[in-house]
């Protein structure tokens, strides 16, 4: 019996499963924000053109989310962001959702439509969400008060469900315990 072929194939099945398995969990891949890696800071701006930097908000769970309004998933889930973000705002939690529209005209009546109070911000170039390489929307990273990737949901959720409310309290109440102990 040759066992140059069974070795072979041995060789090659063991790359293909590798590079399968690497491009399945985005293990390694440049340009993917894996969990436990450091978020990338940027700079983004509201409607009145105050402008926020992710590395300032450093001593709070992020909550970030990719969006826009010509998406179905997005305006979805988006009353149940808001009530998210009145549950935990004055908690060391905060809420920046980020929008791919082309302008503030469509933002604003959207907000409108849905009574939401939730601070957006507009990336109409998508640089911030090239960064992150989001391609499907909504996508939501959460970010440790260090900075670091906890979590990353792509499509709608329901955040306003017993079980998320609570899993993002927990968080919330570990992120506030590691800063008082660190303090």
């Amino acid at each position: 019996m040759n066992i140059k072929p069974l070795v072979f194939f041995l060789i090659v099945g063991s790359i293909a499963g590798f590079l399968v398995y690497r491009q399945a969990t985005h293990e390694g891949v440049p340009g993917i924000i894996n969990i436990g890696e450091l978020a990338p800071d940027f700079t983004v701006g509201d409607e009145e053109g105050t402008e926020i930097k992710l590395s300032d908000l450093r001593g709070k769970l992020v909550f970030l989310n990719f969006w826009a309004t010509w998406c179905a998933p997005c305006v979805h889930e988006m009353p149940e962001m808001e009530l998210m973000n009145r549950a935990f705002k004055d908690r060391k939690f905060q809420m920046v959702a980020i929008s791919v529209d082309g302008g503030w005209g469509d933002i604003t009546a959207f907000y409108k439509k849905h009574n939401l109070t939730l601070p957006t911000y507009l990336d109409s170039g998508q640089k911030v969400s090239s960064r992150y390489n989001v391609f499907k929307f909504p996508e939501t990273f959460v970010i440790d008060r260090n900075g670091y990737v906890l979590k990353h949901y792509v499509g709608e959720q329901r955040w306003a469900s017993p079980q998320l409310l609570a899993s993002f309290d927990a968080l919330i109440k570990e992120q506030e315990t590691a800063q008082r102990a660190s303090q």
